[in-house]
């Protein structure tokens, strides 16, 4: 009988890295071209298997607002957090030197810290590339999180950058 979860993470990063395409890939294997700016955050609901933990995760996945002006806004949908994915578009440099920013953000507003994965976002748009590989690997490395290269376009690792937070979050829970 597998264990079952439920968790709650939060999609965190500056605004238009692809926090929504990502979430929509995700619980609804689709994806929309046309960028809609999230106001204030939303949230979608995903049942995940993890073989490699014998579990069943339901996943809470809540897309916040990335742009400066909601960060007061954002504050109180952190509440309750397990988890999240720190997402950045390889394509421009300020959304990867902004990470730090959220995780701040994150662990100021839970007053402790969550189980991160970096995920480099965009990996489709090889020709315009500016953050490589080299660079994620070592800024995820340097803050004792995974990293994952996705593309919410192809649907290019979005399962996996997920998966991967879900086996950190049980790690975290039944190591307790």
């Amino acid at each position: 009988m597998p264990s079952e979860f439920r968790f709650k993470v939060v999609m965190l990063g500056d605004g238009a890295v692809g926090k929504t395409a990502l979430t929509l890939r995700f619980t609804q294997d689709h994806f929309d071209s046309d960028y809609k700016r999230t106001i204030g955050s939303d949230f979608a609901i995903k049942r995940v298997e993890v073989p490699s933990r014998k579990a069943s995760v339901t996943m809470q996945v809540w897309d916040l607002a990335g742009q400066q002006r909601f960060e007061v806004v954002r504050q109180s949908f952190y509440r309750g957090a397990r988890g999240g994915l720190l997402v950045f578009d390889v394509t421009r440099r300020r959304t990867f030197i902004n990470l730090d920013r959220w995780r701040e953000e994150a662990f100021n507003s839970l007053n402790r810290e969550i189980p991160l994965v970096v995920v480099a976002n965009k990996i489709d748009l090889a020709d315009s590339r500016i953050v490589s590989t080299e660079e994620g690997r070592e800024y995820a490395d340097r803050i004792g999180s995974l990293y994952v290269e996705s593309s919410a376009l192809t649907g290019e690792n979005v399962e996996e950058a997920f998966t991967t937070l879900c086996e950190i979050m049980i790690d975290s829970v039944t190591e307790k």
